[in-house]
């Protein structure tokens, strides 16, 4: 489904849309697809650091081959003179603000969380607190409430079902409807509305 279908549905902003329709393409590599997204945010003036910014949450999603690959997309639909850099929080804030993000998001599963992923191994537990959630998804140019619309229509995509449902969660911690978790979905599955249906069903018993 085209970009400017999807754009035309409400319930969801269509620059959030537009940052779905990004990361989503960027998980498949459907690079045609991709430009077709950036190119729908020049389109509705999308400020290109909120692409800049969906690109570099996709690296904990997505992995660095294909953040890379969408990159160049990017530059080659969207060009800039200067290369972008910086935009996240002073070196010394991340840590405390990604701690409290994590606990926004997990509310009272955060220990139980923190306890898993120190389970499963030191350096994914530090890795998650500091790279993750310090570095990365504090940045101050998306909000949280976005961020968490957009890490749920891609573990959607992937089928991460448990991670899904603490990030549906967090998603409303966060301040989404149910009416934006479902259209993100959508935005996710565009050809197959039986998957909105059944992963909407997860966020009812997640809640």
């Amino acid at each position: 489904m085209q970009p400017a279908s999807l754009l035309a549905r409400s319930g969801l902003s269509k620059d959030v849309r537009i940052l779905i329709g990004a990361a989503t393409t960027t998980w498949h590599a459907d690079w045609p697809g991709l430009s077709a997204w950036v190119t729908a945010g020049q389109q509705q003036q999308l400020i290109r650091t909120a692409l800049e910014e969906t690109m570099l949450q996709c690296v904990l999603f997505c992995g660095f081959p294909r953040v890379i690959t969408a990159f160049e997309q990017l530059n080659n639909a969207w060009p800039t003179d200067t290369a972008p850099s910086g935009g996240g929080l002073p070196e010394a804030e991340q840590m405390t603000a990604g701690s409290d993000l994590f606990g926004a998001i997990y509310g009272k599963n955060d220990a139980t969380v923190r306890s898993m992923l120190k389970g499963c191994h030191q350096e994914l537990h530090d890795f998650v607190l500091e790279a993750a959630y310090g570095r990365i998804l504090t940045r101050p140019n998306l909000s949280g409430k976005t961020r968490e619309l957009i890490a749920v229509a891609l573990l959607a995509a992937q089928g991460q079902k448990r991670q899904f449902a603490g990030h549906a969660r967090g998603a409303m911690h966060l301040g989404a409807t149910r009416t934006e978790l479902q259209e993100a979905l959508v935005t996710a599955f565009p050809a197959t509305p039986e998957a909105v249906d059944w992963w909407l069903t997860l966020v009812r018993r997640s809640v």
